[in-house]
């Protein structure tokens, strides 16, 4: 399955190619990245079994890379990480995460590109956060006896049923793996049906990031004069039309409601600006007045990395993602500031999270702009209610703590279990 996987990519690699250099070339060229992609990340010394590659595909991934680094170099101080991303918003985020020794794009996983990066990395274990399974990056990997494992594993039922159709190539690969970390029982469940012969529940590290500081005040995104504010998290296309569409209508019989929503992908900014518009919502761009202030009804958060603090300013958060069939965003940012969520019928990738949730009364799911429309209206006429529904959205998360802890000893172990064999 390997060889026909290969003989595949090799057939298409022209195009592969061609695709990749006019992305690069969109995207202003970068020299580095192309080394790196092709297979020459910076040439490392030996770390004497010390050293951990780690991989996180982009923004969320990279979030749990973010919690879990700190308690991985607290444990072990000597530690060398390796951090690699795919997407370039991944790596800019990265790149804020103090104590990793190398951060680098994963190679193309071409079997020569990637014995290449092998080579010139010299890890003692590979990591892959969530659901990053490359072929010949496991393969190459499980021939110079290097344990590979996935960590906070997620498999969402729509994800699985993708993978199902190719049972006996996955099957084959997930029994290469050392083990999966899965996030939660569905999760461990789906991996094991798919093949994976090692499976256990660490839990979910998002859970575990650090206490968010003071509640920052309205005033900070140019929202001083409402009195409540929504803030819609990684929105994406088709939902901001109808957020506004919802708030235009709340606004004839609440004023003071103000909007900061956050787009997941920022080169939509002036699509977004058009469908707010097309809504009767006039919004503007905080990266044009963060540095001037002023007052405003809706500001779109037009940066990235800064969405988690933001939802301290809310009343109550729009989840997206969720209101299309994409999968959902990730409820835990807003949670833990006490802020209670509102989730549309598709939220599958974060599907225990949310049913948690609103068992405990600390989310609502519904669909449709209606519903959507009485759920923010309920919240905004009866703060005791949406006061104890934050509350329970943060409980979930405190009580679901620990996985950063028990992911990084699970490291720790399997690293000194690997420089015992190789000793």
């Amino acid at each position: 399955m390997l060889f026909l996987y290969n003989l595949v990519i090799l057939l298409i690699s022209p195009v592969l190619l061609v695709y990749f250099l006019i992305r690069l070339w969109l995207r202003g060229f970068d020299l580095r990245a192309v080394r790196e992609r092709f297979g020459f990340p910076p040439e490392l010394p030996d770390a004497e079994g010390r050293r951990l590659w780690l991989h996180a595909v982009s923004v969320g991934e990279v979030g749990v890379a973010a919690i879990l680094i700190p308690v991985l170099l607290k444990k072990k101080p000597e530690l060398k990480i390796v951090l690699s991303t795919v997407t370039r918003t991944g790596r800019n985020e990265a790149g804020k995460i103090s104590g990793v020794e190398q951060l680098i794009y994963l190679p193309l996983d071409f079997p020569i590109i990637v014995r290449s990066a092998l080579r010139r990395i010299r890890p003692s274990m590979i990591a892959l956060i969530e659901t990053e399974i490359w072929p010949n990056l496991v393969a190459e990997a499980a021939r110079r006896n290097i344990p590979v494992s996935i960590v906070n594993g997620r498999l969402s039922e729509r994800s699985y049923q993708k993978y199902k159709r190719f049972q006996c190539f996955f099957s084959t690969l997930l029994k290469r793996f050392k083990d999966v970390l899965a996030r939660g029982e569905g999760d461990a469940e789906r991996f094991s049906d798919l093949g994976a012969t090692s499976v256990r529940v660490s839990g979910n590290v998002k859970f575990d990031a650090p206490a968010p500081p003071r509640e920052p005040p309205h005033g900070v995104y140019g929202l001083g004069a409402c009195r409540h504010v929504i803030v819609a998290g990684s929105t994406h296309l088709g939902e901001e039309k109808l957020i506004g569409e919802v708030l235009s209508s709340v606004h004839r019989n609440i004023p003071g409601v103000g909007l900061l929503l956050a787009p997941r992908h920022l080169e939509r900014v002036a699509q977004v600006e058009a469908d707010l518009r097309d809504a009767g919502i006039s919004p503007v761009r905080w990266s044009r007045i963060k540095d001037t202030g002023g007052e405003h009804q809706a500001v779109i958060l037009d940066v990235m990395g800064e969405l988690a603090d933001a939802y301290g300013c809310a009343t109550m958060a729009i989840i997206g993602g969720s209101f299309i069939p994409h999968g959902g965003q990730n409820p835990i940012e807003a949670a833990r500031w006490a802020v209670p969520c509102l989730c549309g019928p598709h939220m599958e990738n974060f599907a225990e999270v949310t049913r948690e949730m609103v068992k405990q009364g600390g989310a609502i799911q519904l669909s449709g702009r209606e519903n959507l429309e009485t759920a923010v209206m309920k919240w905004l006429d009866d703060p005791v209610t949406r006061k104890r529904a934050g509350e329970a959205a943060r409980r979930v998360v405190q009580n679901n703590q620990g996985a950063s802890e028990r992911t990084a000893e699970y490291i720790a172990q399997v690293l000194a279990e690997s420089n015992e064999g190789a000793a």
